[in-house]
């Protein structure tokens, strides 16, 4: 759709929640992610939408496609850019790159999250932290990542099989390498498809801050508190996700979602062992544990609490022992420890 109707859509979002200020929105392909200027935030979302090839016409849909929304608020003025991610024609040669076409339902919920967002971070509201779910197309062929323009800038969210080919290309490009050992088939596919994330918001917070080491990180559900092997490191920090039960599909908060690292550095390799901890539904009778859905924020400040945490305990540093602090949802119900995987191992952190 052309700017005309994104920028109906997102004045109607913003009518009476952005403080009277004035805002503008605006189509920018130049700009890149983890590049804002100065004074400007980030926001970076997924959506669905359907391409068509401008050679042979072919046409084909996408649940893979990145939005990238840069903003800025001076003296009651808003500036929003936008850059949708592009894709181009798998069976053509040298097929040029072309817009996502997103429906209209899309927009609006794209447009929605951006307004949250901008409460959030230009105005400094007190929201929670969730999104809202766009609606996703009947995909039948798996993502093309030598084909869209996401995937070859690193920000695209691609399925757990895709995870190996992110580490590969990263790894080339910092001196801390990241790999991804011991798969576990039965992680569930919210927490598989995080993992690419995981990756690069790890090496962005230890690149030039671990001596060159390599280190590696794994997801292993066995560890348990003070149950370390000879020579590791234990590091449990709280954080806040959501979660949704896979029988009657209730989603609920959660302030009290318990993270475990045990970290061990020899000979110049390092290894990390992630375990977050898992809620079931108080609903259902013998509801299966589910994993968090943990932020891109909260991802965030666990890595950097994690790499401080290395610095500390593997390296000797002598830095402060603060912690950078999570974002906390809002949460109106009390926290339920014969549901909480954490409150069952004695680690979980209640009121």
């Amino acid at each position: 759709m052309a700017l005309s109707e994104w920028t109906r859509i997102f004045l109607g979002e913003a009518n009476g929640v952005l403080h009277g200020d004035t805002w503008n929105l605006e189509f920018d392909p130049s700009i890149r992610h983890n590049s804002p200027e100065p004074g400007w935030k980030e926001y970076i979302r997924t959506t669905s939408a359907r391409f068509q090839c401008t050679q042979c016409r072919r046409a084909w849909p996408s649940n893979r496609v990145m939005v990238i929304f840069h903003m800025s608020l001076s003296d009651g003025n808003g500036r929003v850019k936008v850059r949708r991610y592009r894709q181009n024609c798998k069976t053509c040669t040298d097929a040029p790159m072309v817009d996502p076409r997103i429906s209209a339902e899309n927009i609006t919920t794209l447009m929605k999250n951006l307004v949250k967002k901008i409460r959030i971070k230009c105005y400094n509201e007190k929201l929670d932290q969730g999104d809202y779910n766009h609606e996703r197309l009947v995909v039948k062929s798996p993502h093309e990542p030598d084909h869209c323009e996401g995937c070859k800038e690193g920000i695209c969210n691609r399925e757990r099989d895709e995870v190996y080919v992110l580490c590969n290309r990263i790894k080339q490009m910092f001196t801390v390498s990241f790999c991804v050992l011991n798969y576990q088939p039965e992680l569930t596919v919210t927490f598989r498809m995080a993992l690419s994330e995981w990756t690069s918001v790890f090496l962005g917070e230890a690149n030039g801050v671990l001596h060159g080491d390599t280190w590696n990180l794994e997801f292993d559900p066995s560890i348990r508190p003070n149950s370390l092997e000879p020579g590791w490191k234990e590091y449990i920090r709280t954080t806040s996700a959501r979660f949704q039960c896979t029988q009657c599909r209730r989603a609920w908060p959660s302030n009290r979602v318990m993270v475990i690292f045990h970290m061990s550095l020899s000979y110049r390799n390092g290894r990390v062992k992630v375990r977050s901890f898992r809620q079931n539904c108080k609903n259902c009778t013998d509801a299966p544990m589910v994993d968090p859905s943990i932020s891109a924020e909260n991802i965030t400040i666990l890595m950097k609490n994690l790499v401080k945490k290395i610095r500390i305990k593997c390296y000797n540093e002598n830095l402060d022992q603060g912690h950078y602090n999570y974002e906390r949802l809002e949460v109106n119900n009390p926290h339920e420890p014969d549901h909480c995987e954490g409150c069952r191992e004695g680690i979980c952190n209640r009121e």
